[in-house]
């Protein structure tokens, strides 16, 4: 494939990040290019900490420019602390002014939202485990408050023994209904869970725990799955409220192997066949059951996708050939489907092909393709499929993409030379955000505010569609009005789960008579569809939805009622992806074509060909693999998509994880990158299944990290985690102490303070321009650092024993290592006994330097760590990014630092951050040894290959 990239246009455009002496991020500067030989742009982030080290404020390069001639505008984010640390106010010029109150155990227990919701929880007394029991939420305006969501927990009967759920949220009413957990294993893993859904009637209000009155808010019909695992937690049976049951096999990796279906009364089908993997984990091939073999070929250096084949056993015809090419950061800038063949139309040559070109920033600035010769003007709606017969009137058109200096995707400029068919799309941008509307809704940058809500969230789709939002941000509804009337219009409405997960949509359309409605109920492995005219139902229809179909989306579409003409009852609709997960090829049981679909790269489609009319009207899942809504919305999760302007409905509920900008897109990335589920862009390969790999660097955060992010109040994540940037958790707090180098405790020494020394490395610190000596220990595991410091004298004659300080149990609980932490460093500060201290752990050449300095002057005392208790997941990722090289760090004979392995699970910390750390950083780091591999490392440490002992895992 010929290729679009000129390096020119990316050379001397490096990413720059400017610290200060604390190792703060203060400045990202960017330079902005669009053509080789191009002016440069200069863009740069700033960003302010107070005192202590927290991010106070950060601020665009767009909206800086602004606040140089107009004071009105503000910075992006502005945030305010408590005197704990936790995040007290958040300002954002997108998402609003939030304010969170925690109690003295760090829990929120107020809110107050940006559109003026009081949101209070409660929770156990402190003599218990302090569980949420309710969330409370009113309305500003409305006189009394509701109870929208209540927990009953387990109490310690038989029958809850017998079902392993002492100790258990049992009954969850939340904004949707009512969910009951029926039984768990022994793993943790839930077994049976009902779900009830709240009657359309009603609101969500749990006023007290009597069941009877909670009850009749309910729908009468409990909805029940069914599950089994292995001992390892793995799924092996699903079974439904409708008795339908998915069964998976796994290989001796754990790696799935086989899917199989069993219809209820039905005999079981096959799924998927066969899976094959490679040494990396990567797909190599699948066999589904319906004939088709999919077939994958990476690029050996990079294991970058460079193919998938999709073929048919039976006769070896190939359906699909994507052909991948990329840049050298793993940009894609070519695809070609060589399935296809290539067509003439109006004296013109259309290839099944797709080509990309990037700015210096990796946003897509031109994109070429093909589509469907009388497509018009890409809005909310959805483009008529053709017949086969009607595939030869297929153009090539042209995208051009503009954005501005904060991101904000502007301009979409397309042409279609065959047919003389060009427009362009305007996007108008506020002055005092990054809120935008189509410029139909508004051409005035001044007017775009007053579309939004005080919470970002956009209350006019199109002229005519109107939106309103619930108490938690979340698109409740979305009203059609006929001239002005919203009262009888057509509408669409939706209700959300406590995750913020959907659980129910359902359209209704007003005729003179009769109200028509479509239905859908959410639940796991199936979704509900029903059609009824007035009290009459049309149709009833079960999606049952594959879970483990490889490549494939696998849907069963089994009518209760009668089916409609051209569709076979039980049919079974293989969707092949291509590589940001878009649903391009949809299959049958024997492999037939029943329709093809191509996107623009934002969304939208572009070309779609259907076996029949009938069968194309039951395509749920479109563009990103994702459900297009009658709205012309796509439901991601936490977000709705406007593809037809390449922007969020909402600002971003996690917050400043993919950047200050809460609207953009995938980093305006949408052909490399893809967004799972509303919060940040990732790539189809990740750092865990490829962690040992070269990849394309989008500095892309992980999932655990952004879960402590959303805002949820079902969320078990300590509010001490929260907060705008990795800065925040790496404190930069250490306590400049004259201590002596680290070394390994004599026997009689630790004999003398009574310390246990299993697994575990005991070390002496002689205490500069002191007599006296301590000892610390590692990480027991059982929630404490051991320190041994003999006995001496306090400040008052009397005698003092610090003899094993070890963590309290209530310390124990997820985010009480940072909190105990971090009192333990500030009760400490200033003490000569040897506190415990954090370092800058986002700039670990500092250690190095010190090291170095010391060897050449030894008797020069220096400051250095002694020990921390744990380090959050982004600081584990800042220090692999950030890794001092093998060369450097073999100088290391003793570790400057020890991390809490037995805290991972309560960090929520994945394996592959603590690969990356005994990978790449300095030796012992990360690590537990043992006693004798210990004395090994210390006699000859660049001699040592073999991996070191983990507590816990190896």
């Amino acid at each position: 494939m010929t290729s679009f990239f000129n390096p020119a246009t990316f050379a001397g455009t490096p990413t720059v990040s400017v610290r200060d002496n604390r190792g703060l991020t203060i400045r990202e500067i960017s330079f902005h290019r669009t053509t080789a030989g191009g002016d440069t742009d200069t863009c740069i982030t700033r960003h302010q900490y107070d005192a202590y080290g927290f991010r106070i404020q950060s601020i665009d390069p767009r909206l800086y420019d602004a606040m140089q001639t107009d004071s009105s505008v503000k910075p992006n984010f502005t945030w305010q602390y408590d005197l704990t640390g936790n995040i007290l106010s958040t300002e954002s010029v997108d998402a609003g002014h939030t304010v969170t109150l925690n109690d003295i155990e760090g829990r929120p227990v107020l809110t107050k939202t940006a559109t003026n919701v009081i949101q209070t929880r409660q929770y156990e007394a402190t003599s218990l485990p302090g569980r949420l029991l309710s969330v409370t939420e009113q309305v500003s305006g409305e006189a009394t408050a509701r109870v929208t969501e209540r927990l009953i927990w387990s109490r310690n009967t038989q029958a809850e023994k017998d079902h392993n759920l002492v100790g258990q949220c049992v009954n969850h009413y939340d904004t949707a209904g009512l969910t009951q957990l029926e039984s768990r294993s022994l793993t943790g893993t839930v077994l049976s869970q009902s779900r009830q859904l709240l009657s359309d009637n009603y609101q969500a209000d749990w006023k007290d725990g009597n069941q009877v009155t909670n009850q009749s808010l309910l729908d009468s019909e409990a909805y029940t799955t069914q599950n089994t695992f292995d001992a390892t937690g793995a799924l092996l049976t699903q079974t439904d409220t409708k008795g339908n049951i998915q069964r998976l096999t796994y290989n001796i990796a754990g790696q799935l192997s086989s899917s199989k279906l069993t219809v209820k009364d039905q005999s079981e089908q096959i799924i998927v066949k066969s899976l094959n993997y490679s040494a990396a984990g990567q797909k190599l091939q699948e066999i589904h059951g319906n004939g088709i073999i999919t077939e994958y070929t990476y690029e050996p250096e990079t294991q970058r996708l460079i193919s998938i084949t999709t073929h048919r056993e039976l006769d070896s015809k190939v359906l699909q050939d994507l052909r991948y090419e990329y840049d050298p950061v793993g940009n894609v800038i070519n695809i070609r489907n060589s399935a296809e063949a290539t067509r003439f139309w109006r004296n013109q040559k259309v290839v099944p092909k797709n080509t990309y070109s990037y700015d210096s920033l990796y946003q897509l600035i031109e994109a070429t393709g093909r589509e469907m010769a009388n497509i018009g003007q890409h809005n909310n709606l959805l483009p008529s499929p053709v017949l086969p017969s009607d595939s030869n009137t297929y153009t090539r058109y042209i995208r051009t993409y503009t954005y501005d200096r904060g991101g904000n995707l502007t301009r979409i400029q397309h042409s279609s030379p065959a047919i003389q068919g060009s427009y362009t799309t305007k996007i108008t941008v506020s002055n005092h955000s990054n809120r935008a509307v189509w410029s139909t809704l508004t051409d005035n940058p001044m007017l775009v505010d007053d579309l939004f809500d005080a919470g970002g969230h956009q209350n006019t789709l199109v002229q005519g569609h109107y939106l309103s939002w619930n108490t938690r941000g979340q698109l409740e509804q979305v009203i059609q009005a006929t001239q002005g009337n919203r009262i009888n219009s057509d509408r669409e409405w939706y209700r959300y789960g406590s995750d913020g997960m959907r659980l129910l949509k359902v359209s209704e359309q007003q005729t003179q008579y009769l109200t028509h409605q479509q239905r859908v109920i959410y639940l796991p492995g199936l979704e509900l569809r029903t059609t009824q005219h007035g009290p009459i139902i049309k149709q009833e229809l079960q999606v049952i939805t594959v879970g483990e179909a490889g490549r494939a989306q696998v849907r069963i579409l089994h009518w209760e009622t009668k089916p409609p003409t051209d569709i076979k009852n039980d049919q079974i609709r293989y969707s092949y992806d291509n590589l940001t997960g878009s649903s391009q090829l949809e299959l049958d049981y024997k492999g037939g074509i029943i329709s093809h679909e191509e996107y623009y790269p934002f969304g939208g489609t572009a070309l779609w060909s259907v076996r029949n009319q009938t069968e194309a009207s039951y395509k749920f899942i479109r563009y990103s693999g994702k459900e297009r809504d009658a709205t012309g919305l796509y439901y991601y999760g936490y977000r709705y998509y406007q593809p037809w302007v390449g922007r969020w409905l909402s600002a971003d509920p996690a917050g400043t994880a993919d950047g200050v900008n809460l609207y953009r897109m995938v980093r305006n990335n949408p052909v490399t990158l893809h967004d799972p589920d509303g919060l940040a862009p990732e790539q189809w390969y990740t750092r865990e299944a490829f962690k040992q790999l070269p990849f394309s660097e989008h500095s892309l955060g992980t999932r655990d990290e952004l879960a402590p992010k959303i805002s949820g109040t079902n969320s078990l994540w300590h509010e001490a985690y929260r907060g705008p940037t990795k800065e925040r958790e790496t404190l930069g707090l250490f306590n400049e102490l004259p201590f002596a180098e680290p070394k390994v405790a004599t026997a009689e020494e630790i004999n003398l303070h009574g310390i246990t020394t299993e697994n575990v490395t005991v070390y002496r610190v002689e205490v500069a321009q002191q007599s006296e000596k301590f000892l610390y220990t590692g990480i027991t595991g059982t929630g404490g650092v051991k320190i041994a410091i003999p006995n001496r004298n306090n400040e008052h004659g009397g005698k003092e024993d610090y003899l094993n300080k070890t963590m309290p149990g209530e310390a124990q609980k997820k985010g009480g290592w940072y909190q105990f932490s971090k009192n333990y460093i500030a009760a400490n500060k200033g003490k000569s006994s040897g506190n415990l201290a954090f370092y800058n752990f986002g700039n670990p050449r500092r250690a190095l330097q010190f090291y170095e300095q010391k060897t050449e002057n030894p008797k020069e005392k220096l400051p250095f760590v002694i020990k921390s208790f744990e380090i959050p997941s982004s600081v584990f990722k800042a220090i692999a990014e950030d890794a001092i090289l093998e060369k450097d760090y073999k100088k290391f004979p003793t570790a400057p630092m020890n991390v809490d392995v037995a805290a991972f699970n309560q960090l929520g910390l994945q394996p592959h951050h603590v690969d990356l750390l005994v990978g790449s950083i300095i030796p012992k780091s990360g690590r537990v040894y043992s006693e004798n591999e210990h004395w090994k490392l210390m006699d000859k440490p660049s001699q040592v290959t073999s991996r070191p002992l983990l507590r816990g895992r190896r």
